[in-house]
């Protein structure tokens, strides 16, 4: 995995949301082999057992069912969202002109970028 891809996902993999074995074993071997990377989820990964400390000291009241409901369902879109491939399409254009000996050179560049984006 790249180190972009693993950024992307690093919040899912700290919460144990990645299920699947050989996703598992990605991210740990490239947290082996990429000091930054390695930094950043630790990093990452004291924050949020710091900010969920802070948020059961001070929220004492359950959640109602249709709120727990609602969290999972957009969790899991944000999940999907984050794990989708996503392809970024460059294409250069490269236009030449020459009028009375004088060349004059247009390169145009657009991108696009293609994924699995829900609507909803």
């Amino acid at each position: 995995m790249e180190c972009n891809e693993i950024m992307h996902a690093l919040i899912l993999f700290i919460d144990n949301e990645i299920h699947e074995e050989a996703q598992v074993q990605s991210f740990q071997s490239h947290f082996q082999n990429c000091p930054q990377c390695l930094n950043e989820m630790e990093h990452e990964r004291q924050i949020l057992t710091r900010m969920k400390t802070l948020l059961a000291d001070e929220c004492c009241e359950p959640a109602p069912d249709d709120l727990q409901i609602r969290i999972a369902k957009q969790t899991a879109l944000l999940a999907s969202q984050m794990l989708s491939p996503t392809q970024i399409i460059t294409e250069y254009r490269r236009t030449e002109t020459t009028i009375n000996g004088q060349t004059h050179i247009e390169i145009e560049t657009t991108h696009e970028i293609r994924g699995d984006f829900p609507l909803s």
